[in-house]
């Protein structure tokens, strides 16, 4: 697994540049891979919020790259996977 924590604040950078923090809400493995779900940090406390699902592609060194999941299939078993895991901890309503 990734040495990204539970909790943990990462800082991504949107198409436009912007630097938003997101809270690792979950993390996962799925075929080898590791996943994360992350809550843009402002809402990590709303009563309801959009998770961001995201693959874990480790690089050389200390880095590891964030890719967005283009599998319809890869997403679907990771997102269920985490559904299960997080309604013990959260009210799980619709992901995408």
């Amino acid at each position: 697994m990734s040495d990204i924590e539970k909790d943990e604040i990462i800082t991504l950078t949107d198409e436009d540049g912007n630097e938003i923090n997101f809270v690792v809400v979950y993390a996962v493995e799925y075929n080898g891979k590791d996943y994360l779900a992350l809550v843009e940090e402002e809402h990590y406390e709303d009563e309801t919020c959009e998770f961001t699902i995201l693959r874990v592609d480790e690089t050389e060194g200390d880095d590891a790259l964030l890719e967005t999941i283009e599998d319809e299939d890869e997403f679907n078993n990771v997102l269920a996977l985490i559904e299960n895991n997080l309604d013990d901890e959260f009210e799980i309503s619709d992901i995408e």
